[in-house]
């Protein structure tokens, strides 16, 4: 069976018939050896390139890209024409999902109904402005008609009527001045420092807590007898004068301990 593998025998007598230094074979070869898609990638962009700019240049790429992809308008009968029938066209086509479908339609009809909102917006500016040129039309003539009648009347009046808005624009103003401020500013010149006569330390009258038990107990451990935590503290030279007895007696300790082995 071939997918059986050959006894040992057979093999090794394959193998000496074949010979040792021998060249790879075909399989193995570096020519039929797999190249990453990577590598492949960048071996054949020029070639890739070239196909591509010789299906551009026929038209024969997909989607209509060819070498200018964009659409010249027509105007009039003939863009109608090409509407309709473009819209005609517009049926779901066999082995086509909805989904495909739908979006199909929407990119064909995407331009007309962008067209169309452009054009009722323009409609909308133009009855808007037209609007606005009606309604000025008339104050614009009667303002005329008031100056020419009145004459200079009018123009003291008008000055009159200046000066009075300024009058009473300028008394709030006075009267937000009089009101309290949240935040007063002072001057910089003479500025107010705060502690300037520095403190003295505290000065710790009592002792902590249960420091004078503390301090009874230690006492009554030891045998001192030091009633208060003063009593029971030692200066430096009574340190020192017990360090030396200390010494001096480990010192007498020593010599009798070696008087004893040598005896």
């Amino acid at each position: 069976m071939p997918h059986k593998r050959a006894k040992r025998s057979v093999r090794e007598k394959k193998r000496t018939e074949s010979g040792g230094d021998l060249k790879p074979g075909g399989k193995n070869s570096i020519e039929n050896e797999e190249i990453p898609k990577g590598a492949a990638r960048i071996l054949n962009a020029a070639k890739v390139q070239q196909e591509y700019a010789e299906k551009k240049r026929k038209g024969l790429l997909e989607d209509g890209a060819g070498p200018s992809r964009k659409k010249r308008k027509t105007d009039g009968k003939e863009g109608e024409k090409a509407r309709a029938s473009s819209n005609s066209h517009l049926r779901i086509q066999p082995g086509e999902s909805i989904s495909h479908f739908n979006r199909r339609v929407e990119d064909a009809m995407r331009h007309s109904v962008r067209e169309a909102m452009q054009i009722s917006s323009a409609k909308m500016r133009k009855a808007r402005k037209e609007e606005l040129e009606q309604k000025a039309a008339p104050s614009a003539s009667k303002r005329r008609s008031r100056s020419r009648s009145h004459g200079g009347s009018d123009d003291e009046a008008s000055d009159a009527e200046d000066e009075k808005p300024h009058k009473s624009a300028r008394k709030p103003v006075a009267a937000k001045d009089d009101k309290p401020k949240d935040f007063e500013k002072i001057s910089t010149s003479a500025p107010r420092r705060l502690n300037d006569v520095v403190q003295a330390p505290p000065e710790l009258k009592k002792l902590p807590r249960k420091a004078k038990k503390l301090a009874e107990q230690g006492a009554a451990k030891k045998g001192d007898g030091a009633k208060t935590l003063r009593e029971g503290v030692l200066s430096m030279a009574q340190q020192a004068m017990m360090e030396e007895e200390r010494e001096r007696a480990i010192r007498l300790y020593r010599e009798l301990k070696r008087g004893k082995t040598a005896a």
